[in-house]
């Protein structure tokens, strides 16, 4: 059901001379990551209408890491149909903020298709990000079309980390 950690043996770094408990993964408790699994918070924003903001937050489970990989959108225009061809571009902002360390993740707030890929092509982080167990993740979304709703799916996927002490595998 879960993946252990991909690492090298104790035996393996020691013939490197490496010290094997120096490389082991630790989670935000400071306890070794015992499982690993993928996972994607979802964030829907329904009806944002032009020249307003959204705020949104997602909670990170209190048994596990996030570590954030990638990201999709998925916009609409009144739930209606769309193809390839007809896919909805929003013209609206994000800015994100890790709420453990009120550190916003961007200078300022950037359009959504800069940040999010689509399903068939997300958006991969240069450097994946780690939102620790129990933390909050706080998001603004802003529309600023002149005159268009959207209706706004973000996916952020990645994998939960599982930390000793704080699951039961």
């Amino acid at each position: 059901m879960f993946n252990t950690p991909r690492r090298m043996s104790g035996a393996m770094l020691r013939g490197l001379g490496a010290d094997p408990m120096s490389a082991m993964d630790l989670g935000s408790n400071g306890q070794p990551i015992v499982a690993e699994d993928f996972f994607t918070y979802e964030v829907d924003i329904a009806g944002l209408v032009n020249g307003t903001t959204a705020p949104a937050a997602i909670l990170i489970d209190a048994q596990s890491d996030f570590l954030w990989q990638k990201a999709c959108f998925l916009a609409d225009i009144a739930a209606a149909i769309q193809t390839d061809s007809s896919r909805v571009v929003p013209l609206c902002s994000i800015l994100i903020t890790d709420g453990t360390s009120q550190r916003q993740l961007m200078q300022s707030a950037m359009p959504i298709p800069s940040l999010f890929g689509t399903g068939n092509l997300p958006f991969i982080l240069p450097v994946p990000r780690v939102f620790t167990a129990q933390s909050q993740v706080q998001l603004s979304v802003a529309n600023f079309s002149v005159g268009t709703t959207y209706n706004l799916r973000l996916s952020f996927i990645g994998l939960k980390r599982f930390l000793r002490g704080a699951a039961r595998l």
